[in-house]
């Protein structure tokens, strides 16, 4: 076992659609959330993760190393709550959650030429543990595009905790999605809520 810190990322543009349409049971604002590929953080979602840096800061903590999702949602929460408070960046979809259609595009990134191009602060981010046509695949069979694991996510969660724990770095957060962290954790997280656990 090992001790680590986890965060769910903060509010991205699906995530208010999601909610009301789960909450007025309005099919509708379902189908618009579930429509938006790989959505970034809203004003709300960069405010909660300022909000997670400033609370860092105060507590004067760093981190040897952030592993984070190629969701552009993700990638954003990281850059935002963890440049210059932790030492390195690691990008892996092990850790994404599973693409399923009913689910829609939010569950679906894009390709690593596109977030590279799209997302500058990225540039010097070890992408290594993603490979294209291996764990990060172009998903044409539903018509909505994307690229998202082959696998789903409950069948990576062992191979991805052993990773996690085989990582030369003593203080590791790990920038995620509730759709991981509940089965991970056993918890429902708040967007840009930070937890400290052992696995």
């Amino acid at each position: 076992m090992k001790r680590m810190w986890f965060v769910r990322h903060g509010e991205a543009s699906h995530n208010p659609f999601i909610v009301q349409g789960k909450k007025e049971n309005d099919a509708e604002l379902l189908k618009k959330g579930r429509s938006i590929l790989d959505p970034k953080l809203t004003d709300t979602g960069k405010q909660q993760a300022q909000g997670l840096r400033a609370q860092l800061e105060a507590e004067k903590r760093t981190f040897d190393v952030v592993v984070t999702t190629p969701m552009s949602r993700a990638l954003e929460t990281a850059h935002i709550a963890f440049s210059g408070i932790a030492g390195g960046f690691i990008v892996t979809p092990e850790e994404t959650e599973t693409a399923k259609p009913e689910l829609g595009a939010p569950q679906k990134g894009r390709s690593l030429a596109e977030i590279r191009s799209e997302l500058l602060f990225t540039a010097d981010w070890d992408f290594s543990p993603t490979v294209e046509g291996a764990n990060w695949n172009l998903r044409v069979d539903d018509g909505v595009g994307g690229f998202v694991h082959p696998q789903p996510v409950e069948e990576r969660l062992e191979t991805f905790k052993i990773w996690l724990r085989s990582l030369p770095y003593e203080k590791i957060v790990v920038v995620g999605h509730s759709g991981v962290f509940d089965k991970l954790l056993g918890r429902n997280m708040s967007n840009c809520e930070i937890i400290s656990m052992e696995i």
